[in-house]
């Protein structure tokens, strides 16, 4: 398994739990050191289980596009890092998050909604050779979901101190960081 490959996703991947952590970091007054917990849990298990479910729908259209899937995983990294970096510079706020920590449906929503890309990556996990050839899948899904926990931790924990740093420039590297994987997958492993 390529440690390297599945790191460098994982925290591509992890880019929409930490900015939501960040801007929930920012507004949250009371109740912060469970709120926290639930939110980097929420959103780390979900960013673990949607590349697991890609990958299994992905193994689903293994025979259908074999010869094609670099190609796939190109178009797929190429429309999910570009979107990414569009998004980063369009200037769009944030969902103002509650001043008050967060229930059971909200997080829920965050996590499914900051890890839609997830699934995406799972099922290029299975058409291409993302994460090398002998890919640990628990371990994968278990690194990109430990990554997201961490910087969403981090990030809701750092959000008063670094406030006046720009999004977006993390946003690019992350839409960058995905292009670079899909141009990969196509010119160098296949």
């Amino acid at each position: 398994m390529n440690y390297l490959e599945i790191t460098v996703i994982a925290l591509a991947l992890a880019v929409d739990a930490t900015v939501y952590a960040f801007s929930y970091g920012l507004v949250l007054r009371q109740g912060r050191g469970w709120a926290a917990l639930w939110l980097a849990l929420c959103v780390g298990v979900f960013q673990a289980l949607m590349p697991l479910l890609g990958y299994v729908g992905g193994e689903a259209l293994r025979a259908v596009v074999s010869t094609w899937a670099p190609w796939v995983v190109l178009t797929v990294f190429t429309v999910l890092g570009g979107s990414i970096i569009y998004k980063a510079w369009q200037g769009e706020v944030e969902e103002n998050a509650s001043p008050e920590a967060l229930g059971i449906c909200g997080l829920l929503l965050v996590g499914v909604a900051t890890s839609i890309d997830a699934l995406a990556v799972g099922a290029c996990m299975a058409l291409g050779n993302i994460g090398g050839p002998q890919l640990n899948l628990p371990l994968a899904v278990s690194i990109i979901g430990c990554v997201t926990f961490v910087c969403a931790m981090v990030s809701f924990h750092s959000a008063r101190l670094l406030h006046h740093l720009p999004t977006q420039w993390l946003e690019t590297a992350a839409g960058g960081l995905l292009l670079v994987l899909g141009i990969h997958q196509v010119f160098v492993v296949s």
